[in-house]
């Protein structure tokens, strides 16, 4: 079975893990692609599942060695997909999913122009709003600041091959096995 490179982006809020994570549950043949970082593990992450943690000296290296397929540098901690892992798992016939942001995915779509992209949407503004909002995970500064950036990316979505609006997390996830297996063609 063919694998696929599957990019997935969208704001912040829009339920992206959740999406995810029920489709990992129902297909053992869909994996994340865990990231490096140079940046602290928060409470409860797990090096290699949440992401690879590394030290700056370690990540440039990587760098160096051209080990990365993007990488980039946000506020001051770095953030690499390890192209290694990236294809073997093409090459074991797994969807290879990258959960990563506007920047990353643009620069993947231009370097692999055979990754499926898909942009992840909320079934409107005030629902984006609500599930931001009853979080409870940022204080007013940086919730507006989210929003901010949420209505920047949205306007980069017609970017995406595709738009998926997450309404219903099912309806979400058949969405994006469907796109994966069209692809797999």
């Amino acid at each position: 079975m063919k694998g696929v490179l599957m990019i997935v982006s969208g704001p912040s809020g829009v339920g992206k893990d959740t999406v995810l994570n029920r489709w990992f549950e129902r297909d053992p043949n869909v994996k994340r692609v865990v990231s490096c970082t140079t940046r602290q593990p928060r409470e409860g992450e797990v090096n290699g599942v949440d992401y690879h943690f590394l030290s700056p000296a370690d990540f440039e290296g990587m760098v160096l060695d051209d080990q990365f397929l993007e990488h980039k540098n946000v506020h001051g901690n770095y953030y690499g997909t390890p192209l290694k892992q990236v294809e073997e798992m093409l090459a074991a016939g797994i969807v290879a999913i990258l959960k990563i942001d506007v920047q990353g995915a643009l620069t993947v779509m231009e370097k692999r122009p055979e990754t499926t992209s898909v942009f992840l949407l909320p079934p409107s503004w005030e629902e984006l709003e609500r599930r931001l909002t009853s979080r409870g995970t940022e204080d007013a500064e940086a919730l507006a600041k989210r929003l901010k950036n949420a209505k920047d990316e949205l306007a980069t979505a017609p970017k995406y091959q595709h738009q998926v609006v997450n309404d219903d997390i099912d309806k979400a996830v058949d969405e994006l096995a469907r796109i994966a297996e069209e692809a797999r063609k």
